[in-house]
């Protein structure tokens, strides 16, 4: 029985769309508790499942989402600037989150077989992009980088996915998309790419699968055998 019976009808990958935050880097963590404190100065709660729930956001976006929740309205633009400054203060002072264990080797495996690597990421730190190409120098390239300044509309709209699309040049049957959150997961099939979940956050297999993941899984090693193993043990 062939382990490719997953990517049946996707034809040969030549892309592999990854998601940065909780995909790339071990950071969701940071992010979750930085978002908490940061809404919490404002005396809000904003749970850490809740803010799992909604990764993949642009920082506005999440800004909104609570003003909208909380007091019926958008937030202002002074408003955006303090509480993401505030969320930004906080993640800079935790410890710098670490790569994923195993994603180095297979962005090195991907590279070998002759596939790009993009990333697709509602970040838009300038800091943490120039970090991410350093990282992984010669993995990673600047203008493989699809970030929330980019786009207008931020995941789980699908138009993340269908710029790296554009950009690209490939077709969605040319590409495998990881992501590890709910609202990238929905954006990334609403572009009709094949999707792994990589569940390496707080939140149940069935929430990935419920945004339509199509193969969920625990650890990149496990990402590594559905696009590179032939066959099953």
């Amino acid at each position: 029985m062939q382990r490719k019976k997953y990517l049946n009808g996707l034809g040969h990958v030549k892309a592999i769309f990854f998601d940065m935050d909780g995909v790339i880097y071990d950071s969701m963590g940071n992010h979750s508790e930085a978002w908490s404190k940061a809404f919490g100065y404002m005396g809000w709660d904003f749970p850490l499942e809740q803010v799992y729930l909604n990764e993949g956001r642009t920082g506005s976006s999440t800004i909104h989402l609570l003003y909208q929740e909380k007091l019926g309205r958008s937030a202002t633009n002074e408003e955006i600037e303090l509480i993401y400054g505030k969320k930004t203060e906080f993640f800079d002072s935790m410890v710098r989150p670490l790569p994923l264990q195993g994603i180095s080797k297979l962005m090195e495996k991907a590279k070998s077989a002759g596939m790009e690597i993009w990333v697709v990421t509602g970040s838009g730190q300038d800091l943490l992009l120039e970090e991410l190409c350093n990282d992984f120098s010669g993995l990673v390239q600047k203008e493989k980088i699809i970030s929330g300044k980019d786009v207008t509309n931020c995941k789980p709209h699908p138009e993340p996915y269908l710029t790296a699309l554009a950009r690209s040049g490939y077709t969605p049957d040319q590409v495998v998309v990881i992501e590890n959150a709910p609202l990238g997961i929905e954006a990334a099939k609403a572009a009709g790419i094949f999707t792994i979940g990589i569940n390496t956050g707080i939140l149940e297999d069935e929430i990935l699968w419920y945004s339509g993941a199509d193969v969920v899984v625990k650890e990149v090693y496990q990402v590594e055998e559905l696009i590179f193993v032939s066959e099953l043990e």
